[in-house]
């Protein structure tokens, strides 16, 4: 089981911070005025973890992927509101996102938002690998998370590797051309109409 270590994360956002002198604020600002309509990784996360979202968001990016961070890249939003207009944000950003990492800390538990975020993604991505769990443990911890987490691989941002692109057939107009025509002309008829 991969885990991550808090201080990995932190240690992470501090090099995002000593590499400027710009604010977090200004940084997160930054971030959100380069925002993108397509990004590789959907990380869901407790607010309550600013600060590790934000080395979690690093590392993700270290690794030569796109991440989107809700109040990052939609930062007008009322993150602690449960609303019909925040779950239809969320689920147009899931859809732009080609997997989800789970950040699990103990405050990810006590989200809203979290599991919520999980299962529909699971069910808008296949095959199931598109969703991972991103342990975020204290030093000397192991990871214990809900069990519904158990259904999820572990996942480390640096050894990530995205699964190959499903790629879905769209039903060509002229199959049911073809196949109205063998029908009715012919007629023609089997599992292949």
């Amino acid at each position: 089981m991969v885990t991550i270590s808090a201080s990995r994360v932190r240690a992470a956002a501090a090099s995002v911070m000593q590499r400027t002198t710009k604010s977090e604020a200004t940084i997160l600002a930054e971030a959100k005025a380069t925002s993108a309509d397509r990004f590789d990784v959907f990380l869901s996360h407790s607010r309550m973890d600013r600060k590790l979202v934000l080395g979690a968001k690093q590392l993700i990016e270290d690794a030569g992927l796109t991440v989107y961070v809700d109040w990052i890249a939609d930062g007008e939003i009322d993150r602690a509101a449960v609303d019909k207009d925040r779950a239809a944000l969320l689920r147009t950003r899931m859809a732009q996102c080609d997997a989800l990492f789970y950040a699990h800390t103990p405050n990810a538990s006590l989200s809203r938002w979290c599991p919520w975020e999980l299962g529909y993604f699971d069910a808008l991505k296949t095959p199931d690998e598109q969703v991972y769990v991103m342990a975020i443990v204290e030093n000397g911890e192991t990871f214990t998370g809900q069990e519904y987490l158990g259904l999820y691989q572990t996942v480390d941002p640096a050894t990530y590797k995205p699964s190959p692109k499903q790629v879905t057939r769209r039903p060509d107009p002229l199959d049911s051309v073809a196949a109205r025509l063998l029908r009715d002309r012919w007629g023609i008829r089997g599992p292949m109409l």
